[in-house]
């Protein structure tokens, strides 16, 4: 079973760089929008995760972008979780422009656990294990 959700953005002006394309660091900012809509869809909100005692900082990100967003382009932003071993969140991004389905970018993230006190945890937190298991989320 594939656990997705997408978004739509509206490109802004302000998210535009000289040459009128999206700068890059705003495609970062529109996955965050995927991955909060998806915590929200499935119950691994942010706040799921802070209260079950644990952070789930940002451990690699890979982008590949493939063409250009502009002012006013209306983009959909998909967003796949990887089921993965251990005590990690995995994810993958298509971006596309919706007036032609252009591919615009893809990506893919790696988040670990921490405790709240910065201490890597390399086993699974008990929270997100019953969050697999409730999801169907097999390995």
């Amino acid at each position: 079973m594939e656990l997705s959700e997408t978004v739509k953005v509206q490109v802004r002006f302000s998210e535009v760089d000289a040459i009128r394309m999206v700068w890059h660091g705003n495609y970062v900012r529109y996955m965050e929008d995927a991955r909060e809509a998806f915590g929200r869809k499935y119950g691994l909100e942010y706040m799921t995760i802070f209260n079950n005692g644990y952070f789930a900082p940002m451990f690699d990100m890979h982008l590949r972008h493939h063409s250009v967003a502009t002012v006013d382009d209306i983009l959909t932003v998909k967003i796949t979780f990887r089921p993965s071993r251990g005590a990690k969140l995995v994810f993958d991004y298509e971006i596309r422009r919706e007036s032609d389905s252009a591919l615009v970018l893809t990506a893919s993230t790696v988040q670990l656990f921490t405790t709240r006190e910065g201490e890597f945890e390399p086993s699974c937190p008990p929270f997100y294990e019953n969050w697999k298991r409730e999801n169907g989320v097999e390995i």
